[in-house]
């Protein structure tokens, strides 16, 4: 391996030295004679970083500073030479003075190799392997990629790929058409069950798979690695829908803090509360899979996701190591959204104070998927059978489902739980975004899952204060 290294010097400048490394050992480190600014080297350094990576791409690379591209013809004069065997300090001086000093000796001549041009899936593989190394960051961000963005990323590659043998052809940038748009959308909607049944995907989903697909296309532009820019019309849009969902009323929150699924009597309780012998049978199938145990732990992570408003990815690592006072005498939970890098102060419901000094100040480690699925099974044996009265979009068909309500539930549901509460209680938008981390009242209000009964209550009361306002200024 090839390096340009800088040593500092005493007057605040940087000496440039050539370093070989072979089997991560320092080999030979060989002085350029070129002194520059410490600021210089750092723009220089960025840029042979980038080119290398834009190589190791298939990119084209080009320069507007001679002193970068001297050293980039450097390192890869050196890596070929290196990779033949055929290295040595003498040798290595010799080539480098042939760039730095074009008359001091003869160039070295490197075979000429035929450009490699770097397909569609070759780039989705190689953006994916950096977001895993931690290489690439969010778009106009200095934070690295999450693990459950990445998995979403595996999911748009693998839908593509899927999509290239159904319809028999290869997508490639040029591919990338508003045709293709069109085909796409139409091959998700086409998306079938196991049993052969019609499962179209819903728009958020496809909307999802088109996002990343403009995320992989803007960093191949970025790169240099296509020109074509279909995909960037208004037309080639990832469309969405407010999803209808459920969430938990105060008094439902309060009933899962309190019940106790290692208590019989409480268990004798619930079963009587069932309609009938086959959903007793159900009930007591769940209980002996998941076990009691579990269930406690599942519904207690899940009541402090209820009553702090946080993403599950959040909610799920709440301790008491993260308890602050603040200037008011009350105690808040003080942690950084894992998703948006927030640092956000929560009020401490002494629920929750409770549910982690039951655990030791550490809540229980959980999957995600174990989670979304013991909820459900709590819900059930809560007794929350009725109805949720959910419709869906079937393709473009607006079907209204017959789910119940425990079907309905999952993880961030918890999120949707704590907004809508806390608006019922008056508590304005603004001080729900203060703890949620919404950015925006339009984000934060598909969050509010309120009925048109809840709807037409709190529109009264705002009504009233409003005319109340007024008649005290007539005053």
């Amino acid at each position: 391996m090839i390096q340009i290294i800088a040593r500092g010097t005493k007057t605040g400048k940087v000496n440039l030295c050539v370093r070989m490394l072979k089997r991560r050992v320092i080999n030979n480190a060989t002085a350029l004679g070129i002194t520059i600014s410490d600021a210089d080297w750092t723009v220089i350094d960025r840029s042979l970083r980038n080119a290398m990576e834009a190589q190791k791409a298939g990119a084209v690379v080009s320069f507007r500073d001679p002193l970068a591209k001297n050293l980039f013809d450097i390192i890869n004069g050196l890596t070929a030479m290196m990779d033949a065997g055929t290295i040595t300090p003498d040798a290595a001086k010799r080539y480098v003075n042939s760039i730095l000093r074009k008359d001091a000796a003869p160039q070295i001549e490197q075979p000429v190799q035929e450009e490699k041009r770097v397909t569609l899936m070759e780039w989705i593989d190689t953006f994916i392997e950096q977001c895993e190394r931690g290489e690439r960051l969010k778009r106009k961000s200095t934070r690295k990629i999450t693990d459950g963005t990445i998995r979403t990323y595996k999911g748009t590659r693998e839908q593509l790929k899927y999509y290239q043998e159904k319809r028999h052809k290869i997508i490639d940038f040029d591919d990338v058409t508003l045709d293709f748009y069109d085909d796409w959308r139409r091959f998700f909607l086409e998306k079938t069950s196991a049993r052969g049944t019609s499962r179209p995907y819903s728009p958020n989903t496809i909307g999802k798979h088109v996002k990343n697909l403009k995320t992989f296309l803007y960093a191949a532009k970025d790169m240099k690695l296509t020109t074509c820019d279909d995909w960037q019309s208004s037309r080639f849009s990832a469309d969405s829908q407010d999803v209808e969902n459920v969430y938990l009323t105060d008094e439902r929150v309060q009933q899962l803090y309190e019940v106790d699924f290692e208590d019989e009597k409480t268990i004798g309780r619930l079963m009587a509360l069932a309609p009938d012998d086959d959903e007793r049978k159900v009930m007591k199938d769940q209980l002996t899979r998941r076990t009691p145990q579990l269930l406690n732990e599942a519904k207690d992570i899940f009541v402090v996701g209820c009553l702090t408003g946080q993403r599950v990815s959040d909610y799920k690592r709440i301790n008491d190591e993260m308890y602050r006072t603040l200037s008011d005498g009350e105690e808040y939970i003080y942690l950084q959204q894992t998703k948006t890098g927030k640092w956000i102060y929560i009020p401490l419901d002494i629920r929750v104070r409770a549910i982690l000094t039951k655990y030791n100040g550490k809540l229980p480690q959980i999957y995600d998927q174990d989670l979304n699925e013991r909820i459900k099974v709590i819900g059930r044996l809560m007794g929350w059978r009725e109805n949720a009265g959910i419709t869906e979009l079937h393709g473009n068909l607006q079907v209204k489902t017959s789910k119940a309500f425990y079907e309905c539930i999952k993880t961030h549901t918890a999120r949707r739980t704590f907004a809508t509460n806390a608006y019922k209680h008056k508590i304005s938008l603004s001080s729900i975004m203060v703890i949620t981390g919404h950015s925006s009242e339009k984000q934060l209000r598909k969050y509010l899952k309120l009925d048109n009964e809840e709807r037409a209550i709190l529109a009264a009361a705002e009504f009233a204060k409003a005319k109340e306002v007024k008649l005290r200024i007539a005053e």
